[in-house]
């Protein structure tokens, strides 16, 4: 495989809405885009950003600059060659790995277009044709929570994550009353990592007749003792979307939770991903891959994930989202809880170049 060339598009649109969890609040849907080409083949990429587009986008550059004009044996050696420059450097999490994780995706969908398959081909012999999806995320402070659970069932969800981390009585109230509109939904609570240990544990308590799917980041991401205190409670636990790739072995050693949720723009890119999965389920977790604010490429780079590995659900976003809605054509829309995976080669998602360029940031 040889590497042309890496391009980063660094993306930031305002946010309409009022979109406010426990621990952050959204003013702008952000993301850093990635075009790699290599062997003439062009694929698509995303870096998720939640810091600064900018410094993501130089980010890729920088990896880039290391990959273009040089030829491979494959796509893992380009990530171990990079994962290695930045391991001897300290620079195993954050922004370098989101990066080098738009840069990866982006030669899986060139790869995927190459020989003329869909990315959840590439690391199966019989990818699912459809998955299951839920809503993400029902936001209290985006409006009325009725009207959020109604275009969510309308839009033929199987459920919903819920945005919570206000405190236990009010999360309590928050979820009973999702749980009132949606009595057959699979509802996720989601505190991301609004609770200590103690809190955790008496949320768990007080969510355990809610009938939740599982309860996402009661407590920091990197807080493990605190993941560890809370098995064995009434409530299912899930965590991942804030784990990079050096964070997901011990915590699958140790079943820290019941569900993963690894984010695939995130945590180092489709392999990573992929490879969480398959060692999640040899110690019966669950996976759920996750896509929060993210752009149509990672909902489709999931949306292939899940195809190749058995997930519980993948978060599909039924609110406002441009990088969702007009980036890409090629996702379909769900059914009964769930949705067919794109069958065109790598994404299987076409990108909308025209609104890459018009949504750009100045380099």
């Amino acid at each position: 495989m040889k590497v042309e060339s890496v391009e980063a598009f660094p993306i930031s649109i305002k946010a309409e809405e009022k979109l406010r969890g426990g621990t952050f609040a959204y003013s702008h849907y952000q993301t850093v885009l990635v075009r790699a080409t290599a062997d003439g083949v062009e694929g698509w990429g995303e870096a998720m950003t939640r810091f600064d587009p900018e410094a993501t986008a130089l980010m890729v550059r920088y990896l880039g600059k290391g990959m273009a004009g040089r030829s491979f044996e494959g796509i893992a050696d380009v990530w171990k060659e990079s994962w290695r420059e930045l391991r001897i450097r300290g620079h195993t999490r954050g922004i370098d790995v989101e990066a080098l994780s738009g840069i990866e995706i982006a030669l899986f969908d060139s790869l995927g277009h190459a020989v003329g398959k869909p990315l959840g081909a590439l690391f199966s012999r019989t990818p699912a044709r459809e998955v299951p999806v839920f809503a993400g995320s029902l936001f209290a402070s985006r409006g009325p929570l009725k009207g959020q659970v109604e275009d969510a069932m309308s839009r033929g969800l199987a459920g919903a994550k819920v945005k919570i981390g206000f405190g236990v009585e009010k999360d309590r109230q928050t979820l009973s009353q999702v749980r009132g509109l949606w009595e057959e939904g699979m509802i996720v609570a989601d505190a991301n990592g609004a609770y200590d240990a103690r809190g955790a544990a008496k949320a768990c308590k007080a969510f355990a007749d809610l009938q939740l799917a599982w309860f996402e980041e009661p407590v920091l991401s990197d807080d493990f003792d605190g993941y560890d205190s809370l098995k064995g409670s009434s409530v299912k636990i899930g965590a991942g979307e804030s784990w990079f790739a050096g964070d997901f072995q011990g915590a699958i050693e140790r079943r820290l939770v019941g569900v993963l949720e690894p984010s695939v723009s995130r945590c180092g890119g489709v392999a990573v991903q992929m490879d969480a999965a398959k060692r999640a389920a040899s110690k019966g977790i669950g996976f759920s891959p996750m896509t929060g604010m993210n752009s149509a490429i990672s909902v489709a780079a999931s949306l292939q994930a899940a195809s190749a590995r058995p997930s519980l659900g993948v978060e599909f976003n039924p609110f406002t989202n441009p990088l969702q809605s007009e980036l890409a054509a090629g996702l379909g829309q769900p059914s009964r809880g769930r949705i067919k995976v794109p069958a065109g080669h790598g994404l299987g998602i076409d990108v909308d170049v025209g609104f890459v360029k018009a949504h750009s940031l100045k380099a």
